[in-house]
């Protein structure tokens, strides 16, 4: 297996676009949470970590003065920029960076927001770490990502599956872990909420650019899981279409004074 690193920009550099149409990654429940949770101001500086298609900058921009948006992924930030283009909107600015070493002063942002990407990360609770050092004493940090059960096993078999689909796939957590991740980096958690979104099996492999056999095998593999997975994911059929759900935490805290 490669380095994280390169996995991540080989996966993501070539299904860039098809993120951009994501309805999931452009329209999800979570989103609309963390821009109600944060309640962002017209001042505020906002840095938005692994940006992907940019749909978190470009939904936080209108409500703050600057958005600085990051991504592993060169052509990820090419996609977000053209979108930005054509929306009009002038205040994010795009910069190629690691989550686990941001390029980015303690104490910079008023707000950090990281939605649907720590799963990928080698080491969360660096990236974690980063995201708070560079988040002002007393600042916003909104966070969202897929979780697993805290079964161990359960949770081992779901992410298996992810990493089949996806090899810079690395680990979804439940959720008393990324609280506690989060608690241990200096955030006083606000709020947590947990979120289910059904999948749609097709679009979901698609953009990862999954091969007719590779779906063949994860179709495979969903049909054959142990119950708790399959209570979990949900899997059921319309006609040809195969849907499943994905459970999602919004996790909004705000930096501890003097940390």
């Amino acid at each position: 297996m490669g380095h994280p690193k390169n996995l991540i920009q080989q996966q993501f550099g070539g299904h860039a676009d098809k993120y951009a149409t994501s309805t999931v990654h452009a329209r999800g429940e979570s989103l609309a949470r963390l821009l109600e949770l944060t309640k962002p101001q017209a001042h505020w500086l906002a840095l938005d970590v692994s940006t992907g298609a940019g749909h978190t900058a470009l939904t936080f921009a209108p409500h703050v003065a600057q958005v600085t948006a990051v991504d592993l992924t060169p052509e990820m930030l090419q996609t977000a920029s053209r979108l930005a283009n054509e929306r009009g909107i002038t205040n994010i600015e795009f910069k190629s960076a690691d989550a686990h070493a941001l390029p980015f002063d303690d104490n910079t942002f008023d707000l950090i927001t990281n939605r649907i990407a720590l799963h990928h990360y080698s080491d969360a609770r660096q990236a974690i770490a980063e995201m708070v050092r560079v988040c002002k004493s007393e600042g916003w940090v909104g966070f969202t990502d897929n979780v697993v059960p805290p079964e161990k096993v359960t949770a081992g078999h779901i992410n298996h599956w992810e990493q089949m689909r996806d090899p810079s796939h690395h680990w979804e957590y439940p959720v008393a872990r990324l609280e506690a991740m989060f608690t241990e980096a200096g955030v006083t958690i606000e709020h947590t909420q947990e979120l289910e979104k059904e999948m749609e099996f097709e679009p979901w492999a698609d953009r990862m650019g999954a091969s007719t056999e590779l779906k063949a095998q994860l179709r495979q593999w969903l049909a054959n899981a142990p119950q708790a997975v399959q209570a979990w994911l949900k899997p059921r059929r319309d006609g040809e279409r195969l849907f499943f759900t994905l459970h999602e935490v919004v996790l909004v805290g705000r930096k501890k004074q003097g940390k």
